[in-house]
């Protein structure tokens, strides 16, 4: 078995996890900590009775558990589909280069053909976050670049770039009309998969849904303590953040994924997949 470093080890994912949830969720646990703490000062200096029957917290705590098994489902939902989406493109990019590469004649408008399925992922990815790089599409040369910079939806632009090379292909009869519809038939999936990677995209989560959620959580931290803080004491306040970390993480992973396309810690490896398309379909114009 190969020996694996201290990065890849689960201990520190647990803790490289833990500490950028931290990070981010930092000054929110300072709100918890301040009136938790006055809380329990006055419990234990004053001798105030602030305790309450654990019932209140307890049923607050039911009902949140189902809004965040519903907040976590919902946004893992489009992660996995996204997922899928994805796969699809990886297959769709494969079968495309390998039609390209074994029914056209070696010619320019092939070798653009090919370069352009293998741009499309990159270009996929940008959009789908804040505009096409096009430092990322070097290969592709300065006159296909020169065309695609005068589209602003650029994957559309890398679609009917391809199919006007396939139609110059067809003209010089290098195709059959059977293997040209064959060849559309592909371009037409990479459309059909970047609007779906569109619609999750352009479709977020309702922004209230969030909000409520998120103050329901701090409601029930602030209430929290009145349930804990006779059996716990000074206590009460480590459990009070430890239980609104773990709710607001959730809610916070919940987020990220729900647009999976972006460079958050929890999205999918979008660049890893564009680039591992354009290599294997180096491989097959290479082989």
């Amino acid at each position: 078995m190969p020996k694996r470093n201290f990065t890849q080890s689960s201990l520190y994912m647990i803790f490289s996890y833990k500490g950028y949830l931290v990070r981010r969720l930092s000054i929110d646990l300072i709100w918890i900590v301040i009136p938790t703490t006055i809380l329990c000062a006055v419990h234990e200096f004053n001798h105030v009775d602030i305790k309450m029957n654990f019932t209140v917290p307890g049923l607050l705590g039911a009902i949140l558990g189902l809004l965040l098994v519903f907040r976590n489902n919902t946004a893992y939902d489009r992660w996995w589909e996204a997922r899928k989406v994805l796969g699809g493109l990886v297959n769709t990019s494969r079968n495309y280069a390998l039609q390209v590469e074994n029914l056209l004649p070696e010619s320019e408008h092939k070798n653009e053909i090919i370069k352009l399925i293998g741009a499309f992922p990159f270009v996929l990815k940008e959009h789908l976050r804040d505009g096409v790089v096009y430092a990322e599409l070097d290969f592709l040369g300065e006159k296909l670049i020169k065309e695609l910079k005068e589209w602003k939806h650029v994957p559309n632009a890398v679609n009917q770039l391809i199919q006007r090379r396939l139609r110059i292909a067809y003209d010089n009869k290098e195709i059959t009309d059977f293997q040209f519809l064959k060849l559309i038939e592909n371009s037409d999936e990479l459309i059909d998969i970047m609007g779906k990677c569109e619609r999750i995209h352009n479709t977020p989560m309702p922004s209230s849904h969030s909000y409520l959620l998120k103050t329901y959580i701090y409601v029930y931290a602030i209430i929290m303590p009145f349930g804990l803080i006779d059996n716990l004491s000074w206590w009460t306040i480590p459990a009070v953040m430890m239980i609104y970390y773990i709710a607001m993480s959730i809610v916070t992973i919940s987020e990220e994924i729900e647009d999976p396309f972006g460079k958050d810690p929890n999205d999918l490896p979008v660049d890893r997949i564009a680039q591992n398309i354009y290599n294997n379909v180096q491989e097959i114009i290479t082989k």
